[in-house]
């Protein structure tokens, strides 16, 4: 290592070529045992350095092996802790970073997992419809069937790509809000305003389900935010809300106006939600134990992503005995947190 290194030789040579321009002038105009002094003392301290050279470069191997089998995929490589010195300052840099690279690695292997498990539950998602589609298709072709099923199966058609339109819609959605492609507004608005519009959305389909909508909303209850993009997070709330109620149960929709925040409370008299699938009701594909056969399971993972993106807050909980159903709590603050 020394001996193929450059600079080390040229440092020595000048230091043997300083001793000898010291030394030879003591041999000549002082005394021989001066100018011996002189050369014992050149050698010793180049003795010492070599030594402590030798030491340093040594460590500096072991670093690059270490790296070098980092490289190759090592897992178990424990870098030797220095307590002082350069050697030692190199050592703690490169663990750190080895430790940054390996969760780096870890992160980008969790997220092509999840990756790999989203295109499998789109693909199964899209499969269904399709599947359903396809087989309507051979059914038109019988000469038999009565234009009152034909009808029937038309409807049936519909409602299959209104299905894929809007799963495809919200993950366009979704893939904007995680690119940082969308631009929240922060104007203020009225929020008996944007309940007004996210409950008309589903104004047709809650009298189809006979499911009556309350709400109980102050007239001067304001926050800041993108109204649209907030409305289209409540709207989910609520249709998940619509989809677990039975016909003749309500949803109400109650409003606490304070200084620093709005807070929306969604509940319905539902079903509800079992206790194991509370945590990962917001999680993206996830079908809780009561979930219907038509769900998706990305709808309540938007509202969350709509919500915390505009530094709100949203969680989920059943109503209190003896009740039953489902609360939704959304918290708007009303200034940036």
């Amino acid at each position: 290592m020394l001996s193929n290194n450059s600079e080390l030789r040229k440092e020595y040579l000048i230091s043997i070529l300083v001793a000898a321009v010291v030394a030879v002038p003591c041999f000549i105009l002082i005394d021989f045992r001066t100018g011996l002094a002189v050369v014992l003392v050149t050698l010793l301290i180049m003795g010492v350095r070599l030594i402590a050279d030798h030491v340093r470069y040594r460590r500096f191997a072991a670093l690059s092996d270490n790296i070098d089998r980092i490289l190759h995929g090592a897992e178990d490589v424990a870098f030797e802790e220095y307590r002082e010195g350069e050697v030692a300052i190199l050592s703690s840099e490169i663990n750190k970073m080895v430790i940054r690279l390996r969760e780096q690695a870890s992160q980008l292997l969790a997220d092509k997992r999840f990756l790999s498990d989203s295109i499998a539950d789109i693909a199964h998602q899209l499969r269904t419809p399709l599947t359903s589609m396809n087989i309507i298709v051979d059914m038109f072709s019988e000469e038999e069937l009565s234009d009152e099923k034909r009808f029937d199966l038309l409807s049936e058609m519909m409602t299959g790509l209104n299905r894929i339109e809007w799963l495809i819609n919200t993950l366009l959605k979704m893939s904007k809000i995680d690119a940082d492609k969308v631009f929240f507004e922060g104007k203020p608005y009225k929020l008996k305003d944007m309940l007004t519009r996210a409950a008309n959305t589903l104004a047709v389909p809650l009298d189809i389900n006979g499911v009556a909508l309350k709400m109980d909303v102050p007239e001067d209850a304001e926050v800041k935010g993108d109204m649209m993009w907030t409305c289209e997070s409540i709207g989910n709330i609520l249709k998940n809300c619509m989809e677990h109620t039975p016909e003749g149960g309500k949803i109400e929709i109650l409003v606490k106006d304070t200084p620093i925040f709005a807070e929306i409370v969604i509940q319905d008299t539902g079903s509800g939600i079992d206790p194991d699938d509370i945590p990962h009701v917001f999680e993206r594909f996830y079908r809780g134990k009561v979930a219907l056969n038509t769900s998706i399971g990305i709808g309540l993972a938007l509202s969350k992503m709509i919500v915390e993106r505009q530094s709100g807050t949203i969680r989920v909980a059943n109503r209190p005995e003896p009740e039953h159903g489902a609360v939704f709590t959304v918290r708007l603050y009303k200034s940036e947190r």
